[in-house]
């Protein structure tokens, strides 16, 4: 599994890096596209919606098959990446950042179902957070290459070298996945998906502590780059390497996830470092008198809720087994409305209460989406769970 696993990191990894991009750079964005900073903020949110097709898209590994479902998503990743190279406008952009959502909602649930397939879920925590370093390379990796193509060649560049380098990943996976043959009782249709969700509970709530999870994230993470820029007057280089810093720190979360989740338990790591990452958004905005305490407390931050967010995809697997990737799906669904109503959000926010407003709008949603966790998404033994 090491060498899938690496594959499957790598894909990822270029995925990520393509949906993240944005955050720390939408000042350039908006100003290479001579357009309104709020004018990409609505094009985000567009693209956050787009992940809302997740539970029509995440059962297809179901039907089709893992590698094969794996394989379409990274290369129509490649193809939304090239739309803004030949369509260098507005609504290029849209459409480019629409189809790399998208192709996000196609590769996650299917890469989580393949591993919750053929690994154990004693040591799942550990294969998930190899995966989930993905995420945060693509602010300590993807960031500082951004910043430097956009200053070097133009807004555009980003997206030619990811479409390449993800065409190369799609071949990567070929040679390296074997194909696991899925039984006939495993061929979802979408009838199928919502009976599933109707028959276990656990699924909605899950899903409502993902989407207020991704939300409280998102109010806060919208603006930061704006705020970093405005506070500090970083240039781009600087700022992405910044927002390197703060994938470098959400990288030993996820490490740290990995290993915490296994040894401790699943639910207890992911309620302290739940609460731990609420306290941090709200201490977040004292730090603005200094670079370094802003970026110390960003590393705090993005620890924390790594361990939080990484933690919980191995529990998620294992709530119904039978049907992983609808579990996947729905949970994807519901952190992209998260998303989506934080980028709708966290700009007003910004402009009507200040960073303050939106740090204690982001603490506020992150401990009630940690209290849904605690009372109502209960781990399960394989014996306990509900027949699917």
């Amino acid at each position: 599994m090491r060498v899938q696993l690496l594959a499957l990191t790598i894909a990822r990894l270029f995925l990520n890096t393509g949906l993240r991009m944005v955050y720390p750079f939408i000042p350039a964005l908006a100003r290479g596209l001579g357009v309104e900073i709020t004018a990409v903020y609505r094009l985000v949110t567009f693209r956050n919606f787009a992940g809302l097709l997740s539970p029509v898209f995440g059962p297809l590994s179901e039907r089709y098959g893992r590698k094969p479902i794996i394989i379409i998503a990274t290369l129509l990743f490649a193809l939304g990446c090239l739309i803004v190279v030949v369509w260098p406008a507005y609504w290029g952009l849209g459409a480019t950042l629409i189809v790399i959502g998208i192709a996000k909602v196609i590769f996650d649930p299917a890469m989580q179902a393949y591993i919750g397939d053929t690994v154990p879920y004693q040591q799942r925590g550990r294969a998930l957070a190899l995966t989930e370093t993905s995420w945060a390379g693509g602010l300590l990796v993807g960031a500082p290459a951004i910043g430097f193509a956009i200053q070097t060649w133009g807004w555009r560049a980003p997206f030619v070298w990811l479409g390449g380098l993800a065409i190369g990943a799609a071949l990567l996976l070929w040679r390296t996945l074997p194909r696991i043959p899925h039984a006939a009782h495993r061929l979802l249709t979408l009838r199928d998906t919502a009976r599933t969700i109707r028959q276990h509970p656990v699924i909605w709530a899950a899903a409502l502590y993902t989407l207020l999870a991704m939300c409280a994230n998102e109010i806060f993470f919208i603006v930061y780059g704006d705020w970093m820029e405005a506070s500090f007057a970083l240039s781009l280089a600087s700022l992405g390497l910044a927002s390197g810093i703060i994938g470098g720190a959400e990288i030993s979360g996820e490490v740290m996830a990995g290993f915490l989740v296994d040894r401790f338990g699943k639910r207890p790591v992911i309620i302290t470092a739940g609460l731990l990452n609420a306290a941090a958004y709200f201490i977040i905005p004292y730090t603005a008198v200094s670079l370094s305490a802003a970026l110390v407390t960003l590393v705090v931050l993005s620890i924390f809720f790594e361990i939080t967010l990484v933690g919980g995809v191995p529990l998620l697997t294992e709530l119904v087994p039978g049907a992983r990737s609808v579990v996947m799906a729905v949970a994807l669904a519901a952190g992209a409305l998260g998303r989506a109503i934080g980028s709708l959000a966290g700009p007003l926010i910004w402009e009507y209460a200040g960073f303050r407003g939106s740090s204690v709008a982001a603490t506020a949603v992150m401990f009630l989406g940690i209290l849904v966790l605690a009372r109502w998404v209960k781990e399960f033994s394989p014996a306990s769970l509900p027949a699917d």
